[in-house]
């Protein structure tokens, strides 16, 4: 545990400092908490930070912040510290049972902290803290959950199997949800029997109430309205990703990414050996592909036949708990191959062991957006590539600077740009991004929000600010902030320019 702590904290302290999503949204929630007349007229922040996130997670950043003066990144960080110990404890365990002993369960684990994405936009590994999230506290526990889920379906307790994860749906929803999913299906398909059925009928009653504690408070405080069909075309627009049709170049990226962990599990599967752990997951597997492309298909086909919102639009994520169980396969790789103790096995340990410490993402980002459009155009996947203008890169955090000092904590800012938020701590009248979590805030906030991006993005693709300005008066904007994109066009009289540098301009309202 003790060398789990130290490679977690050198990965938090020396990994990339620029955060995903996730962490960034953890930080301003927090943030919120310690200071709730915070992002009072913000489009998505002024709703409850207990409807946005897990409350405990968010409790316990705020709590830690306030012992560190209010730094909530400070505390975030040490949070990030425990969890990527998790993950990499929990690995090495579930390594260490697969592969029966220490180095080959050393060496995967290693493997695992890589990288590697999978469909939905999600990702399996630790890199520090852009991994600082509640579902990598999730993902350490997964490899312990599946090996209790091995021990456990033999006896006819099984149902609290499902009231555990139950519980640790308050931890992080969606992957206890999943898991709980694949398991029993997985149980279902091996036993084929009504004493299966009882099992995870009971285990179903156990895993709800276990989840009460988070999802009375959730349902209770979400605002509803929008009409179905716009509920549904919301989430078509804000959630491609996760929804058919499944975009082709990403099922090949994650294909990509796949392939070692799935390589070692297929080379393992030729060899016809039983194996205690990763034979009775391997219907695990199974369930994960089913669900993650057959449920979502369901569930879309459903929402649009009744006319109703989609019940789910997470199942395609599902497809990402084939890793922890692949990277196993790669543990007894491992293991077969110390086991000759030649040196040509010894070179294909080193080897191998480099091989699955390259982030699949860098080979790919290795060439240029360029390279990698003209690929993608060529197989049909997406437009040739167009020469992009010439970024100023100082002008935006001049501009927070001036935000910061100039205007008032309680100022209503006209930019779609998320990062301005983060940066100075103002309200904004939102972004694309702000639909990931105005879906959790409920059917109501989500249409608005969508109904506003299809206008701030009309507006865009004019490239004139008359627009920008219009909507920003409609909101309530204090100031609007005017980017290079919207450089044309006079501003309206009942605006002053306040900042400007190069094509970016701030505007008060008279």
């Amino acid at each position: 545990m003790l060398l789990a702590l130290a490679l977690a904290g050198g990965l938090v302290l020396l990994g990339d400092p620029d955060l995903r999503g996730d962490p960034n949204a953890y930080n301003l929630l927090a943030a919120k908490k310690l200071a709730p007349e915070l992002f009072a007229r913000d489009a998505l922040y002024r709703y409850d930070p207990d409807v946005l996130h897990v409350p405990w997670f968010l409790d316990a950043q705020a709590a830690l912040a306030r012992r560190l003066d209010g730094n909530v990144e400070a505390a975030l960080a040490w949070l990030g510290w425990l969890m990527g110990a998790l993950f990499i404890a929990g690995h090495y365990v579930f390594f260490r049972v697969v592969s029966g002993r220490p180095l080959p369960a050393a060496l995967a684990t290693l493997g695992a902290l890589t990288i590697r994405n999978a469909l939905g936009g999600e990702v399996w590994g630790f890199d520090g803290m852009p991994s600082a999230a509640t579902r990598t506290i999730l993902a350490g526990l997964t490899p312990l959950l599946l090996l209790l889920f091995v021990w456990w379906r033999a006896r006819p307790a099984l149902a609290g199997y499902w009231a555990l994860l139950g519980l640790l749906f308050n931890v992080h929803p969606v992957s206890a949800y999943q898991l709980a999913q694949v398991t029993a299906l997985a149980h279902l398909w091996r036993e084929r029997s009504l004493r299966a059925l009882g099992q995870v009928a009971l285990g179903v009653a156990l895993f709800v109430a276990g989840a009460l504690p988070y999802l009375v408070p959730f349902f209770t405080a979400r605002i509803g309205g929008g009409a179905p069909a716009t509920v549904r075309a919301a989430l078509d627009y804000r959630f491609p990703y996760l929804l058919y049709p499944i975009a082709p170049n990403a099922l090949l990226s994650v294909a990509f990414h796949l392939a070692l962990p799935i390589g070692a599990w297929l080379a393992w599967r030729r060899l016809r050996r039983p194996h205690p752990v990763l034979t009775p997951l391997a219907p695990v597997m199974a369930a994960a592909v089913a669900l993650g492309f057959g449920a979502t298909a369901l569930i879309q086909g459903v929402g649009v036949a009744l006319d109703r919102p989609y019940a789910d639009i997470q199942e395609l994520r599902i497809v990402r708990l084939l890793y922890p169980i692949a990277l196993g396969a790669l543990a007894l790789t491992y293991a077969r191959w110390l086991e000759r103790g030649t040196a040509a096995a010894r070179a294909a340990v080193v080897a191998l062991l480099l091989l699955s410490l390259v982030p699949p993402a860098q080979v790919i980002h290795a060439f240029s957006w360029q390279t990698r459009a003209a690929v993608k155009h060529a197989l049909g996947m997406g437009p040739a590539p167009v020469a992009a203008a010439a970024a100023d890169v100082a002008a935006r955090p001049a501009l927070w600077r001036w935000a910061t000092a100039a205007t008032a904590p309680s100022a209503l800012f006209m930019t779609d740009d998320g990062e301005f938020r983060l940066r100075t701590r103002r309200s904004i009248t939102g972004s694309w991004k702000d639909g990931a979590l105005m879906f959790l805030a409920g059917s109501g906030p989500l249409t608005e929000w969508y109904a506003l991006d299809r206008e701030r993005a009309a507006c865009r693709a004019t490239g004139a600010s008359d627009c920008w300005f219009a909507l920003g008066r409609r909101l309530g904007s204090d100031y609007v902030i005017v980017d290079p994109a919207l450089a044309r066009g006079a501003p309206p009289a009942d605006f002053e320019r306040v900042w400007a540098d190069g094509a970016w301009s701030a505007w008060r309202r008279r």
